[in-house]
């Protein structure tokens, strides 16, 4: 009878057309003024319609209703208003009301719970756990305590009850594990982070040792493994960690564990027996590299390694960096992630080659590589993809080598920028919408803001800077109009809009992105 009723207002409210729904409302409460369901679905519409003080004065006229709260349909419509009012105390004093009327549903205890931790009161949150794991059978809600225990403590680090609640959430799982109830990977997080908030990391390399179910349940997880590394480094168990990094590393190809293991390598490499522990690393480096499948993770942790290794005080025991820098960027310069693998390492080597005052140096040998290399590129560029990528990575490490070589001079900057601009806009893989062309467009539109800064950066120069930004636009424009899908030329634009103050072509092209959040 109910439904009947009010399927009317559903209706409206599926077809987006609340002032419909409201008219709905407004009818049934002629004929039935004090229905409890219509008012609470009213105090919902009222807050799609922007009547938001109209709204919260009935819906907190309904919840003060004793009755009312026994209808799902009004628990409904009032929790919604609520919510869309940000009140989450009344949203959950909703609930609470509603089990006035049903002790026992399992189905509204659920529901404080999860509006509690949605809206992070976390002491609401851990009520509503303690009931639900006192009155229903079921080792869910026994972890829903934990996790409220566990948050709650994190929230308030410093009030004196974190550390009870803390001891509370270890014991309860410990039982867990004890019981056979720790069954899941994200079970075994939270016990884990448990131990982490408490900085209990010898106990929680402990845990991750055991043998059995929980074991089965790291092994199958490559972010636990990975964590388990992690661990074994900061208690400074360098021997295990370093097996455990080789044997992650047999099994799965993943560029975290490569970081660690190259940490670990570094922490417990004797300076007197340097030489036969890194052969022994690049050794396992270079098998892992054969693998055509992991070459380039494989390959990019030897760059790592030689490079820490230089760093640390150790030369080339790993190898030349800028022999290994130059080698990668070879055999992996046609994959556009390529520049973005080998940027970092080329910064370290340029910065740790500053404690031998060969900063200089690192400078001129990359320089010349480059120089080695580019004609060819450059003359290849048009003749596929790869090729393209190739000469812009090539192209973004001339950038990046001027950028450290702390280049002031503006034309320098915006040598050859016709011949990049050429290539990203009028160019034949251009017309093609080669990904390839709009980075170029990108960096050659770099370019000629870092001149513009670099020749109008003065206050005085103002008029003479927004000029030169103009031109930069007019590149990004050009770039938008042959690749309209192109995510960073838009973002791009955006930015040099808003530093001109030009609003209304921003918000245009910040719409033509149709980004929900």
């Amino acid at each position: 009878m109910e439904y009947r009723q009010l399927r009317p207002i559903y209706d409206a409210l599926e077809g987006s057309d609340p002032q419909r729904a409201l008219k709905e409302c407004d009818k049934l409460l002629r004929k039935h003024p004090n229905h409890p369901s219509a008012r609470a679905i009213k105090a919902y519409v009222l807050t799609q319609t922007g009547r938001t003080e109209e709204a919260l004065a009935l819906s907190l006229s309904v919840l003060e209703t004793p009755t009312a709260m026994a209808s799902a349909h009004a628990q409904q419509g009032l929790t919604l208003a609520f919510r869309a009012l940000g009140r989450p105390h009344e949203e959950i004093m909703v609930y609470t009301a509603a089990l006035a009327h049903t002790p026992n549903d399992e189905t509204l205890h659920c529901k404080v719970f999860k509006a509690a931790a949605r809206n992070r009161m976390f002491k609401e949150q851990h009520q509503a756990a303690v009931q639900l794991n006192k009155l229903f059978d079921n080792p869910k809600y026994m972890w829903w305590l934990v996790v409220s225990l566990l948050l709650q403590a994190r929230d308030s680090p410093k009030n004196a009850a974190a550390q009870v609640q803390l001891k509370l959430a270890e014991r309860l799982v410990e039982k867990a594990v004890a019981d056979g109830n720790l069954k899941s990977v994200e079970e075994l997080r939270v016990y884990l982070d448990i131990l982490d908030v408490q900085d209990k990391r010898e106990q929680m390399v402990e845990v991750m040792d055991v043998n059995g179910q929980l074991a089965a349940l790291i092994a199958n997880d490559p972010d636990l493994v990975t964590q388990r590394i992690e661990l074994l480094i900061k208690t400074q168990v360098y021997g295990k960690a370093v097996e455990a990094a080789i044997a992650a590393l047999k099994a799965r190809d993943n560029w975290a564990d490569y970081k660690l293991y190259i940490e670990a390598v570094i922490a417990s490499v004797d300076p007197a027996a340097a030489g036969a522990s890194v052969s022994t690393i690049c050794a396992h480096l270079e098998a892992w590299a054969a693998d055509r499948d992991r070459a380039r993770s494989a390959k990019l942790a030897q760059v790592a390694l030689a490079t820490r290794m230089f760093e640390s005080g150790f030369g080339d025991a790993a190898g030349l960096p800028e022999l290994l820098i130059w080698g990668f960027i070879d055999q992996f310069q046609e994959k556009a992630i390529c520049y973005t693998d080998i940027m970092q390492f080329i910064i370290a080597h340029h910065k740790a080659a500053g404690k031998y005052d060969a900063q200089a140096a690192v400078i001129d040998y990359h320089w010349a590589q480059l120089e080695k290399r580019m004609p060819a590129a450059r003359e290849s560029a048009g003749q596929s993809d790869g090729e393209a990528q190739a000469w812009v990575n090539l192209e973004k490490v001339r950038y990046l080598m001027q950028a450290l070589r702390g280049e002031t001079d503006p034309s320098v900057w915006l040598a050859d920028i016709e011949v990049l601009l050429n290539f990203g806009l009028t160019s034949k893989p251009a017309r093609k919408k080669q990904p390839a062309c709009s980075d170029m467009t990108l960096l050659a539109c770099q370019r000629i803001i870092q001149a513009a800064f670099l020749a109008h950066g003065a206050t005085s120069a103002r008029a003479q800077l927004h000029s030169a930004l103009f031109k930069a636009l007019c590149v990004l424009e050009s770039g938008i109009r042959l690749n309209e899908g192109n995510f960073m030329l838009k973002l791009y634009a955006i930015r040099l809009y808003l530093y001109l103050s030009c609003y209304e072509r921003a918000r245009a092209i910040y719409d033509s992105l149709s980004i929900k959040h």
